[in-house]
């Protein structure tokens, strides 16, 4: 949880870096690898230019978990760093069905892109922290019988498709939508799948048996099953020797043929996109480009 904070001051009508910047404006740089945790009032008077890896999203939210319209009042965020960026709104972002983004008062926006920038309306008479985070886009949907949300966390993506398949296609349509067919990591994680998809339908997951090594592994990780966390049903497993090679979760886990037609959940997690970090906007080789500082995201 790192991040290069750097600050420009540009004195030069007409400079080269692009229509965005007005005449005698501060410019500062930060680039968010994981979270970052900034203090508003300190970018009085200044534009904040902010970038993640590419392919990823960003992710803005009051540091104290307040309602996000505190900082509207205060603070605009555009989506992009052109000078025509729309201004992210609450009302203008994705309300999904299920998970942490489903309600109305919502906590959190979000960038469509890896860029945004941040200028200030007016000085905060109390202190206002924003958290920033890398995330990952999270559609409403992937099509017809299908249905998305941020179910675990807020910066990860879980889709459920409800048309069957077996477990070979299911995998494909999740490759195919930009994720990965679902490995469970923990109680927490596969609870919540529950609670946003129910308990009393089979849900494909990515786990396999292998009769050659003789060990369950998650094909969408490639690492096995053991001796990290499981909830086998009782007397489960108990099909491995008569083709029960694939896993299924349904209030708990079966191995079932891998050829049985079940719904399935894809996910998205931001460690699983190739991080190819964008390119500096300024760089050192610029002579007026400063350190402005470097810091913790622990505040």
């Amino acid at each position: 949880m790192y991040l290069a904070f750097s600050v420009l001051v540009f004195s030069l009508l007409g400079s080269g870096h692009g229509s965005v910047i007005p005449t005698e404006a501060c410019i500062r740089t930060l680039y968010v690898s994981d979270t970052a945790l900034i203090d508003v009032a300190e970018h009085e008077n200044c534009i904040l230019q902010i970038d993640t890896d590419q392919n990823h999203i960003l992710r803005f939210s009051l540091a104290h978990g307040e309602h996000f319209e505190r900082a509207q009042e205060f603070v605009s965020i555009y989506d992009g760093i052109d000078e025509d960026s729309p201004i992210i709104r609450l009302e203008n972002q994705i309300r999904h069905k299920v998970g942490l983004t489903h309600a109305e008062l919502i906590d959190s926006v979000y960038t469509t892109n890896s860029v945004a920038h941040l200028r200030l309306k007016k000085k905060p008479t109390l202190s206002l922290k924003l958290k920033i985070e890398k995330a990952v886009y999270c559609p409403f949907n992937l099509g017809s019988e299908s249905q998305c949300g941020r179910v675990v966390d807020a910066n990860s993506c879980y889709c459920a498709t409800f048309t069957k398949r077996d477990q070979a296609n299911q995998t494909t349509y999740c490759i195919d939508n930009g994720m990965k067919l679902l490995s469970i990591q923990d109680l927490n994680e596969e609870e919540k799948l529950y609670a946003a998809w129910d308990t009393l339908v089979y849900f494909w997951t990515s786990a396999s048996y292998n009769t050659t090594s003789g060990a369950w592994r998650w094909e969408s990780t490639m690492e096995n099953i053991y001796p990290g966390y499981t909830n086998w049903a009782p007397f489960e497993p108990n099909n491995t020797l008569n083709d029960g090679d694939c896993m299924a979760m349904k209030n708990g886990w079966y191995d079932d043929p891998c050829v049985n037609l079940y719904d399935a959940i894809c996910e998205l997690q931001p460690e699983d996109v190739p991080s190819s970090t964008t390119p500096s906007y300024y760089t050192n080789s610029d002579p007026a480009f400063t350190s402005f500082s470097t810091f913790s995201s622990q505040d």
